[in-house]
């Protein structure tokens, strides 16, 4: 995905920014400037809107400011190296030193929504963030992520098909909702559940006794349900919950099963407000 997306143009290494806004400010100029965005003044106010709803500094010392916009003429990623960080307004997290911008028109939405989960994932990695704050030029920053860029093909439409994602003792339940997104799942509907095993080895007192009965109770599960045109989104999506430490193949984690649909009527799609 970085292979097509990453602009050297838009790679900028220590910068004179004494604050946020300032950040900001520069940040939208600089898109502007390269013609990624036809308006400046409204490009800003959708980042600072996006800004108001939440903090975007993620992860310490990292943030992950976005915008959708129609004045935005592309999906782009700016990256922003600061040598001494800026107050982000996010004291548990400290000073921002590193910057992932992200924009993109209305219509590119999904891509967007992938683009943002994979770079949410790769930078909670101890090992990647701090080989990018390492960086001293652009090609090194273009480098790791290249030896880190994971392709997501959509292939050809093969057929209609329902998939069932059951997942038991759920720890981190946002781990899961950005694996989904980042393959490219955004019209799931999820179910809170337990499974069957869990209410008899914890609620039902002729299997459970009451000592256990007493200290436990069925583990939190989670039905996600979704509709999929290529089989193959759910072999990556196995793969990628690997990477959040969710392997299938490890008894009692859970299982995924696709169902052919023969007819689907009405539209799935669902506009998600950034």
């Amino acid at each position: 995905m970085w292979k097509e997306i990453i602009d050297e143009e838009l790679i900028v290494i220590h910068p004179d920014v004494k604050d946020k806004q300032d950040l900001f400010e520069g940040m939208v100029n600089h898109v502007y400037n390269r013609d990624y965005i036809r308006n400046k003044k409204k490009f800003l106010q959708a980042l600072q809107d996006r800004e108001e709803m939440a903090n975007t500094e993620l992860i310490p010392g990292i943030a992950l400011p976005h915008a959708r916009s129609n004045t935005a003429e592309k999906l782009f990623v700016c990256i922003i190296l600061l040598k001494d960080g800026i107050d982000y307004g996010n004291e548990e997290m400290g000073p921002v030193k590193l910057v992932f911008f992200f924009g993109c028109p209305e219509k590119h939405n999904k891509e967007y929504l992938q683009l943002l989960a994979q770079s949410s994932r790769l930078l909670k990695n101890n090992e990647f963030r701090q080989k990018l704050l390492e960086s001293r030029n652009k090609q090194d920053i273009i480098d790791i992520l290249l030896q880190h860029d994971e392709q997501i093909e959509e292939g050809k439409e093969e057929d209609n098909y329902m998939m069932l994602l059951m997942l038991n003792e759920v720890e981190n339940k946002s781990d899961v909702y950005s694996a989904l997104v980042e393959v490219g799942i955004s019209n799931a509907s999820i179910v809170d559940s337990a499974s069957l095993a869990q209410k008899i080895a914890y609620e039902m007192p002729v299997f459970a006794g009451l000592r256990l009965m007493s200290h436990h109770k069925s583990s939190n599960s989670i039905l996600v349900i979704c509709y999929l045109q290529n089989k193959k989104t759910a072999d990556k999506l196995a793969n990628l919950l690997k990477q959040y430490n969710i392997d299938l193949n490890k008894q009692g984690t859970g299982f995924i099963q696709l169902i052919k649909v023969e007819k689907v009527i009405g539209n799935f799609n669902e506009e998600i407000e950034m």
